[in-house]
């Protein structure tokens, strides 16, 4: 496998935004899946198509879907496209949903094999790096869903210290786990439980921030998770995709944030998001999401997430890409981030992405 740097240019070659007025090949597995994505809702400028990583041929197609997208009628629709040609194509488990990865498809369409992800979100365009900026570009990673397991956190401890690592308060090792990441240098996050869209399943767990809750609500269920994850410098959103939405419930948790002295990742889990906002709004310092990186939580798919990431990094300045404490994660990470060094993008945690408040 190439280097990170020369595999983000072979990225910035293949990867292509299609305008409406291209036109595959008829009757291709492009062409079938850009129609159907149309047909349901997704306009063409909102899809990414890219050479299938690992496999001669193929496509893998990233449609960012509007919130008005027909999901369902989608993959039904792609997977009787396979089944009428004698093939198959079928809807697998995403790694991140939450009202940000919405579905996943795999397999054969038109003789190629086919990766269709469904992202919540529009592909954001970041203004570019100004030439005299002062630092190198800075990326910064983030793993989610810490807590479950204490043994985890020898497999955390093979990523550089860089790596920051939010951790779940209602987990069965919680407590645990955040007094072993916070022991050493490492930040620690509180992965606060929030409110997602209805039908999220299964759901962020007890505990969580919800809309409508009341402020002495918000203040003891951040203080009740705060007493679990001891070792947080900072807090960003498990699910949440209706609570970071709320523009008061976001004012709630800030100003409590801001009393503790504590910065947000805003995770991003809904293009409707005004939570990065609010907190620059309240004061609290504050970051958000650019990339997830294991939505499909293959290596391969990983490594071309972690590119982006880093294509981002160095056309924007900085960029903050968020995975999880899956063992695929971390084997990927450990790695892929020490080739980081000589290339020129600096592993940094997220507290050196804050932007200061307004």
């Amino acid at each position: 496998m190439a280097l990170l740097a020369a595999a983000v240019a072979a990225v910035l070659v293949t990867r292509r935004w299609h305008p409406p007025e291209a036109r595959p090949q008829a009757d291709s597995a492009e062409s079938t899946l850009l129609a159907l994505a149309e047909r349901y809702g997704c306009s063409r400028d909102r899809i990414v198509v890219e050479p299938l990583a690992g496999e001669r041929g193929g496509h893998e197609v990233t449609l960012h879907a509007p919130p008005s997208f027909d999901v369902a009628g989608f993959v039904l629709a792609v997977e009787a496209a396979a089944h009428n040609r004698g093939e198959r194509v079928e809807a697998l488990p995403l790694a991140e949903g939450g009202g940000y990865g919405l579905a996943r498809l795999e397999g054969r369409l038109a003789g190629e094999p086919v990766r269709v992800v469904v992202l919540g979100e529009r592909a954001r365009r970041r203004p570019a790096r100004r030439p005299n900026a002062t630092h190198p570009p800075r990326l910064a990673v983030l793993l989610d869903d810490a807590g479950n397991s204490l043994a985890a956190v020898a497999e955390i401890e093979r990523l550089p210290v860089a790596v920051a690592v939010a951790v779940l308060p209602n987990a069965a090792q919680s407590s645990a786990v955040a007094r072993a990441l916070g022991a050493g240098k490492r930040e620690v996050l509180l992965h606060m439980p929030m409110e997602p869209q209805p039908g999220a399943a299964p759901g962020p767990g007890p505990g969580g921030l919800e809309v409508g809750q009341s402020p002495e609500e918000v203040r003891a269920r951040l203080d009740a998770a705060l007493s679990v994850v001891a070792t947080a410098r900072g807090l960003n959103n498990h699910m949440g995709s209706r609570a970071t939405a709320d523009r008061r419930l976001m004012r709630l948790l800030m100003a409590e944030l801001r009393a503790r002295g504590l910065y947000f990742v805003d995770s991003r889990t809904t293009p409707d998001s005004v939570a990065f906002q609010v907190a620059g709004q309240v004061g609290v310092r504050a970051a958000e999401r650019d990339v997830f990186l294991d939505v499909v939580a293959e290596p391969l798919a990983i490594r071309r997430a972690l590119e982006r990431a880093i294509s981002e990094a160095r056309a924007a300045g900085s960029a903050l890409a968020i995975g999880h404490v899956h063992p695929v994660t971390i084997d990927t990470l450990a790695v892929e981030l020490p080739r980081l060094e000589g290339t020129g993008v600096r592993l940094v945690p997220p507290s050196q992405l804050l932007v200061p408040p307004r």
